[in-house]
């Protein structure tokens, strides 16, 4: 028979310590998940709300209208299009269509769809605040994480973007859900494990092709954070891109089927291009420059893409350092310095939201903090920001496109406040010692 030996100290068994230390972490895990499901609840009812009250009336009249008229022709006519019914489109990648459609073929692509496919939003919304809440325990602490879910539970934009049809809510997730397999995988380096990041890699690429490149910023990460070496990362990495390039190879030869040409992605990089050139995207009678347009959308891109670049080289020739700070700062600021929240619902204004985003912003400084204190560990989500950020202020950078990177700022924003909070405590417990002697 095997004995345990228990070890006493003053008539009190170490063995209670431990008991003790377990209920109490017990009873810290239980709050912390009561917490989160309440955020979670609480949120969501919101947006179900919003939802049952807007109804229709959440729409931009933007892209959101023809991102229904892609489902709405691929469950009536099996085709893929976006501005026009008669022409097959490269403007966009297929995923958020396809969810649509995939929504819109079970329940109709009448008004009732139209709320299923918003509550299904508000479902994948509900996901990234436990996504979010888990990266960032994994990046810091509990306290961290629940402070970040908070703030992404009931920053507004989060809740009334659910209601429109547009790629940010489903993209938001797909990219949280990749940082966070990306951190939580590369502490175990498993093949297996490459294979699913390729394929929530590709799946976000296929609904955003901004994030197409990520694996320039995730590979570093492992060198640097997790010092893997080169035979190990070549293995990890064709792992990656054959799942990618498995999963892809089907658009590519629609795209070659319908244009005859090698099309990776999406052919919509002009007009952001052509836009961007334009300071403070202001167009005048006076700077317009005009352009052919195209055969069709692919032509015209194209068209887009060559009056853009004479426009970059021009603007910086005549008048360079207005122009690189057009590049960088100014469209830095624009990129960050506002919330998607291009109209009003609930009664909440833009004041209130920009108030709520400006405590966002502040998750720069937690960055800040952070580098300081484990440069090498933070790279991957800082970088992951960085990289939109450098890539819209090259194209066009507008409030709605950081709206996705929100999230992973928040995570920072929950870092600075308990650092800040931490910091408080301490020195209020300094100043009470040194005033009891």
């Amino acid at each position: 028979m095997r004995c345990c030996k228990k070890v006493a100290y003053g008539g009190f068994k170490f063995s209670q310590v431990n008991t003790l230390k377990n209920g109490k972490s017990i009873r810290q895990n239980i709050q912390a998940f009561c917490l989160l499901i309440l955020f979670i609840l609480v949120s969501f009812s919101i947006k179900l709300y919003l939802i049952f009250t807007e109804g229709n009336n959440l729409t931009l009249f933007s892209d959101d209208l023809n991102y229904v008229k892609s489902a709405v022709a691929m469950v009536k006519k099996g085709i893929f299009v976006f501005w026009e019914y008669n022409e097959p489109t490269v403007f966009i990648t297929p995923v958020y269509p396809f969810f649509l459609a995939a929504i819109f073929k079970i329940f109709g692509y009448g008004f009732t769809g139209f709320q299923i496919a918003r509550i299904a939003q508000a479902v994948l919304s509900s996901i990234t605040i436990v996504l979010v809440f888990y990266t960032a325990e994994l990046l810091f602490n509990r306290k961290t994480a629940l402070i970040s879910s908070f703030l992404v539970s009931f920053y507004f934009p989060n809740i009334v973007t659910t209601g429109y049809f547009l790629t940010e809510t489903l993209f938001t997730t797909l990219l949280i859900l990749l940082l966070y397999l990306s951190i939580r995988y590369s502490s175990t380096l498993k093949i297996s494990q490459f294979i699913v990041l390729g394929i929530v890699w590709v799946i976000a690429t296929l609904c955003r092709p901004t994030i197409a490149l990520y694996p320039l910023i995730f590979f570093p990460y492992l060198f640097i954070y997790r010092k893997i070496n080169i035979t190990k990362a070549i293995k990890l990495g064709i792992s990656m891109a054959i799942t990618f390039v498995i999963i892809i190879s089907p658009w590519w030869i629609r795209n070659y089927r319908e244009y005859g040409m090698f099309i990776p992605l999406a052919a919509s990089s002009g007009n952001p291009m052509l836009q961007g050139t334009y300071i403070n995207y202001e167009q005048t009678p006076e700077n317009i420059v005009y352009y052919k347009l195209g055969k069709n959308a692919l032509e015209t891109n194209q068209n887009e893409v060559e009056t853009a670049k004479k426009r970059m080289i021009e603007g910086f020739k005549n008048d360079f350092w207005r122009y690189l700070k057009w590049y960088t700062i100014d469209k830095t600021l624009l990129f960050w310095r506002t919330g998607f929240y291009w109209r009003e619902f609930l009664g909440v204004n833009q004041y209130q939201v920009i108030l709520f985003h400006y405590i966002i912003l502040l998750g720069f400084i937690g960055m800040f903090i952070a580098l300081l204190s484990e440069f090498t560990k933070y790279i991957l989500p800082i970088g992951l920001i960085a990289y939109f950020n450098v890539v819209h202020c090259y194209y066009m950078a507008i409030d709605r496109y950081a709206f996705p990177l929100l999230p992973i700022l928040s995570i920072f924003t929950g870092y600075f406040i308990y650092k800040t909070y931490i910091s408080f405590a301490y020195f209020t417990n300094l100043i009470k010692t040194r005033q009891s002697k």
